[in-house]
């Protein structure tokens, strides 16, 4: 995994890059959404998918690369390297600095990518970019305790289940309870 000084950020792992989103994706990411909206509308935040105006994606690329200069937000669309494939998205944001040094993590993946490793490639590269970049050192996600494959990826990126936040987000109708994972660097001391 490295940084390609030529790009506004990239980062590579595995079989899979990672980049800000741009204008340009705006078409295949409204696709790759709506494809997998019978999925996605069961574990994201109710009102997710009302933000898919070419409006909301541009003020979106303007939040992230705010967020990036601010050391506040980490969000990067996810791409397969052998075919530059769209296939997800992961985000860290709420990023505190000192004292805290912590933020807090989503994401979501094409289900015709389930089991690829693709999501296990991005969040360890978030992970390691924020951790000796920014010292980010304790990253929090809140996961639907049905969501097994959500639960199996934290546990195999050294995150701890911490407790659970009841009622924590209103999804597909319903304000639901959500266990709360957190991943510690061993550098936080």
């Amino acid at each position: 995994m490295y940084l390609i000084k030529k790009c506004p950020f990239l980062l590579e792992n595995g079989d899979i890059f990672l980049r800000f989103p741009d204008r340009s994706d705006y078409v295949n990411w409204v696709q790759v959404r709506r494809k997998n909206y019978h999925i996605l509308k069961l574990y994201e935040p109710e009102g997710g998918f009302k933000n898919n105006s070419y409006l909301n994606f541009k003020r979106r690329i303007k939040w992230v690369k705010a967020g990036f200069k601010d050391h506040k937000v980490l969000s990067c669309l996810i791409f397969k390297k052998s075919s530059n494939e769209l296939v997800g998205s992961i985000t860290l944001e709420s990023i505190m600095l000192h004292p805290f040094y912590s933020g807090s993590i989503g994401y979501w993946l094409d289900s015709d990518h389930y089991r690829s490793g693709y999501m296990y490639s991005a969040l360890n590269s978030i992970i390691h970019f924020v951790e000796s970049k920014w010292g980010v050192t304790k990253i929090n996600a809140a996961t639907l305790p049905e969501n097994t494959a959500s639960i199996r990826l934290l546990i195999k990126s050294n995150f701890s289940q911490d407790g659970v936040l009841r009622r924590h987000l209103k999804v597909n109708g319903c304000w639901r309870d959500h266990l709360m994972f957190s991943y510690i660097s061993d550098k936080r001391e």
